[in-house]
């Protein structure tokens, strides 16, 4: 038993996508054609929003590509594409000047979203002042006024003078307690890693540890040299080995420390 196999065209295949008959045999258009067939024929809008514009219009383009295409292959019955009239390319030639125009800059356009009221949270976020004045600041080491009741605490406890460890704090860190010297020392009193050890110091970037520690240092150094306070600082800057082997050969970077931190002291105590 032979089987005829009956080759359908390309636009036959499609004609089913266009029309489809009802329950009692009539034929009507789908959706799809019903829509086409207004754009293309009357020029009436086929959506009220320009995407919705741009979808059908599409999806008309593409169509009439479609048929275009199969009446040059000679696949097209009457009333396709091939055979539209100006009036249908003009039609759809004007949606697509309208959805242009409605595109703005960078993008395509998107219905206006109706403005909402401003929550409570906004409205109490407006009443309050403003965050950056709010929230105080941290305090600069450029201003030492933080360290005041370091400072006393440390020159109760080791007797030494206040002036004398906040002219030191000046000349080795500028009050700047995350400072670190290109030798390794450390903080507010330049501490080196053995010599914080040494004095109990377990972070020399904590503003009160190191000025303990950097005081404690200091007093020892003074009773070392019997109160003498400038052979006290050069072995704070130098070292007290050095001072003690070649106690008149001070390197100019000591005998500068020396005059900048008695200058300190003078100003601090005038």
């Amino acid at each position: 038993m032979s089987i005829a196999v009956e080759k359908l065209s390309l636009l036959g295949a499609l004609t089913p996508l266009r029309r489809q008959s009802d329950s009692h045999g009539v034929l009507q258009k789908n959706g799809f054609a019903d829509k086409l067939d207004k754009a293309l024929g009357s020029g009436e809008p086929l959506a009220s929003s320009a995407s919705g514009k741009a979808r059908e219009l599409a999806e008309s383009l593409t169509l009439q590509m479609l048929q275009s295409s199969l009446a040059l292959g000679g696949d097209s019955p009457s009333g396709s594409a091939a055979n539209s009239s100006p009036a249908q390319f003009s039609s759809a030639h004007a949606l697509l000047q309208a959805y242009r125009a409605n595109i703005p800059p960078g993008g395509e356009p998107s219905p206006p979203s109706p403005a909402s009221p401003p929550s409570q949270l906004q409205e109490l976020a407006a009443a309050l002042p403003d965050a950056a004045s709010a929230v105080p600041s941290s305090p600069s080491h450029k201003n030492s006024a933080w360290l005041d009741p370091i400072i006393s605490r440390a020159s109760r406890k080791y007797g030494v003078d206040s002036g004398l460890i906040r002219a030191v704090i000046k000349a080795e860190s500028d009050f700047n307690p995350q400072a670190v010297s290109h030798a390794g020392a450390r903080g507010l009193m330049q501490l080196m890693p053995a010599t914080a050890r040494s004095l109990g110091v377990n972070d020399s970037f904590d503003p009160e540890q190191n000025v303990m520690g950097g005081t404690r240092f200091l007093k020892d150094l003074l009773q070392r040299y019997d109160g003498n306070v400038d052979a006290a600082l050069a072995a704070y800057n130098w070292g007290p080995g050095n001072v003690d082997k070649r106690p008149d050969h001070l390197p100019r970077e000591t005998r500068d420390y020396l005059a900048r931190v008695k200058q300190l002291y003078a100003s601090y105590n005038g």
